[in-house]
Order: structure tokens, then sequence, then C-alpha cells
């Protein structure tokens, strides 16, 4: 008699899973990563530098971060239903009505807007939701939820590519406003719940495991707390930053003599790389450890930035195949290593603070990858400033690892004491 309830109870963690990838998909992969074809294709119709409508996602990035710190708080204080879906409306109708806009202002006004909007959707919620809903295979799961960016990034390229260059951008703004509202709406409001409980379910994990005690929080005083949110804002920061280059992509495409189409197609390669890095990383860190995942990330990364380097059409293509899973990284890597350090209640807090300040420091990376376009006529320097981030992420990494294993001493020290 029970068993029809329970499993509906055991495939409920698995519909929150996929609500997260539909909010990840409409907003991420619909909005932010077609970014780049509407910036070449305004600037194109009404003269403004790639560098100039490249900082809307500046502008968007700095407004997000005005709110990104109460995320957590947000999320737990009101109903998800609410607050999520609001969300959603209020960044289609950004979207939707920049296909109205005449002034460059006018994109950075609703950047300001969309930026809110996106805080609530596109950085914190989904590793906080899923966190609550996965006891296990956690990374796994944040990897398919973030693929969905990838995804629905790749297919929307290819098709707003089409849609703007037979109707107009103006048009194609529209489309994704559409399409955005039509995917996540149904989820936030019928599917996604921030607990199990609320629900009646458990997270998955637990039916085979059976209870298992809270995870105790590593004890570190205030200074050694500051310390580790600045090394994890760091570590989030930097492969965010080199996140930015995708926006360019189409424009890069065009500076070394290929065509919009041609961008669009190398676009959707780093998407659909993306989503499946994402998942792949996910399956390695669960396997594996972080230590693991960090470092197929990064070997992904370098081969990458040097291959962009060339204007051989095949060198792009698999450039930008690796430059996609190598920035799965600037996703898998944040929640995954905050909750190394920060777990349980603390784990949202510090979440939401670290991706406020690494968010703030990627938000001006795609201003000023086009603003370095802009000067030299090359996206060359571009390159080599991305590559040297990899370069560092890898050595804040291996810091953190150090930092990890010495708290994890201290606290075995005190515990016997």
């Amino acid at each position: 008699m029970n068993s029809p309830t329970l499993n509906r109870k055991a495939l409920r963690p698995w519909l929150v899973l996929l609500g997260c990838c539909m909010m990840q998909g409409g907003s991420m992969g619909v909005v932010m990563n077609t970014m780049g074809l509407f910036f070449t294709a305004i600037s194109q119709d009404l003269g403004f530098p790639v560098g100039g409508i490249s900082l809307y996602k500046t502008v968007a990035g700095l407004s997000s971060c005005m709110l990104l710190p109460f995320v957590g708080k947000v999320l737990y204080r009101y109903d998800t239903r609410v607050t999520l879906s609001l969300s959603a409306v209020v960044m289609a109708l950004c979207t939707a009505l920049m296909g109205l806009f005449q002034q460059l202002w006018q994109w950075y006004a609703a950047a300001f807007v969309l930026g809110i909007a996106s805080a609530m959707l596109l950085t914190t919620s989904e590793p906080i939701i899923l966190a609550n809903w996965f006891h296990e295979k956690l990374g796994l799961a944040i990897g398919i939820s973030a693929a969905f960016s990838g995804l629905l990034g790749m297919i929307c390229n290819m098709s707003f590519e089409r849609v703007i260059s037979i109707w107009g951008w103006r048009t194609g703004y529209a489309v994704a406003a559409a399409v955005c509202a039509g995917m996540i709406l149904p989820m936030t409001l019928f599917v996604i719940r921030l607990k199990p409980e609320m629900v009646g379910c458990k997270p998955y994990g637990i039916f085979r495991a059976g209870e298992q005690p809270q995870e105790q929080p590593l004890a570190m005083g205030k200074a050694t707390r500051a310390g580790i949110l600045s090394l994890l804002f760091l570590a989030a920061g930097m492969p965010l930053f080199c996140t930015g280059f995708s926006p360019q992509i189409v424009n890069y495409t065009i500076s070394m003599g290929k065509t919009m189409t041609t961008g669009a197609f190398l676009v959707s390669c780093s998407m659909i790389s993306n989503a499946a890095g994402k998942v792949l990383l996910g399956q390695v860190n669960d396997a594996k450890g972080l230590r693991w995942a960090c470092a197929a990330g990064f070997a992904f990364c370098v081969p990458a930035f040097l291959l962009l380097y060339s204007d051989n059409l095949w060198a792009m293509i698999a450039g930008s195949l690796c430059y996609g899973v190598g920035m799965a990284l600037s996703v898998i890597t944040p929640p995954l290593l905050t909750r190394k350090f920060f777990r349980g209640a603390d784990y949202p807090k510090a979440f939401s603070q670290v991706m406020m300040l690494a968010t703030l420091a990627s938000s001006f990376s795609s201003g000023i990858l086009g603003g370095m376009y802009d000067r030299t006529g090359s996206y060359h320097a571009a390159l080599a400033l991305c590559l040297g981030m990899c370069a560092a992420f890898v050595v804040l990494c291996g810091v953190m690892q150090v930092c990890y294993r010495t708290l994890g001493k201290q606290n075995e020290k005190n515990g016997k004491k």
C-alpha cells in the first residue's frame, strides 16, 4: 500500500534536480550564454564599441553582488516559489525590453535590474537547494544542473543566430525572453522546494545509508575564517574571470577573418563541451575527490587558450571544445570547495559570501577582455591573461589543500583533548 508513495518520495530529489536544470538552462543558457550574439549584432547596427556593450555584463555582475550575500537568508526566510518565480519574471521582462532599446545606457539600466534577479537564479540557489536534497552524488547533481546552461546555450546560440540573421536582434531578445519564462516558471512554481522535509521527503542517499549525523563544521577562529573565505573567493573568481571570454567568442571569430555563423558554431562547441565537462568533473569529484576534478579541468584549460591563438578553423574548434570543459571549473569548484570548509548550517552563508566576491571580480572580465581587443585589435593579450589566471588557480588549489589538511589535524587534536 505504501510502495507508490515511497517511490514518489524517492523520485522527488530527481524531480528537484530537473527543476534546477530548467532554471539553469532558462536563465544562464538562454539569456546569459547568448549575449555574445547580441553584442556583435548591436555593435554593428547601432555603432557601439564592443568594449562598451560588453560592460553590460559588468553592470549585471555588480548589481548581482549587492544581493548575493543575502541569497541564503532569502531562500530560508521566504517561500522559494515566490522568490525564484519573481526573479524569473524580472529576468524575462528585462530581456524582452532590451529589444526596444536605442541608447547604450538603457542596456546598463536593464543589466542592473537583471543582475539582481540573476543573483537568485544563476549563482547560489541551485547549489544550496541541491545540497539539501542530495546527501550522496552532490557533485554529479551540481554537474548535471549546471550542464543545462551549456546545453541550452549551444542550442540557443545556433537557433538565435538564425533568428537574428532573419528577423533581427530585436526579435531575438523577444524569443529569448519567452523561452526563459517558459522553462523556469513551471518548475519554480510547482516542483522546486528548498528542503525535502517541506514535502515529507528525505535527501537522496539517506534511504540506503539510514539516518546519518549532521556534518560537523570545521572549528576556526575569525581570522582563519576570513583567510579561508579570501582564498575561496580567489579560487572561485579566477575561473569565473576566464568565462568572460565566452561572450567575446563571436567577435573573436570575426577578428580572425571568419563569419558570424562560424562564431555561433564555435560558441555552440564550447557550450556542448561545457555541459559534458560539468557532468564529467562532477563524477570525478564523487569518485576521486575535488583535487582530481580540479586537475582534470585544468588539463583542458591550457590547450584551450593556446589553440585559440591560431586562425586555423580546426584549431579554433578544438580550442573552443577544450575551453568549454575547462570552464566547467567555474561552476563545479566554488560550491564543492566551499562545502569542504563550511559544512551544515554554515554552508549557505559562506557560499553566498564567496560568490559575492567572486562575481564582483568576474563581472569586470568581459569588459576588460573586450577593452583589450579595442585597444590592440587582437585577442592575443586577452587569451594570455586567461591562461595566467588558470595557472594561478592551480597554485591556489594547492594552498587550499594544505589549509584543509592543517585545519583537519587541528580539529582532531582539539577533539581528543
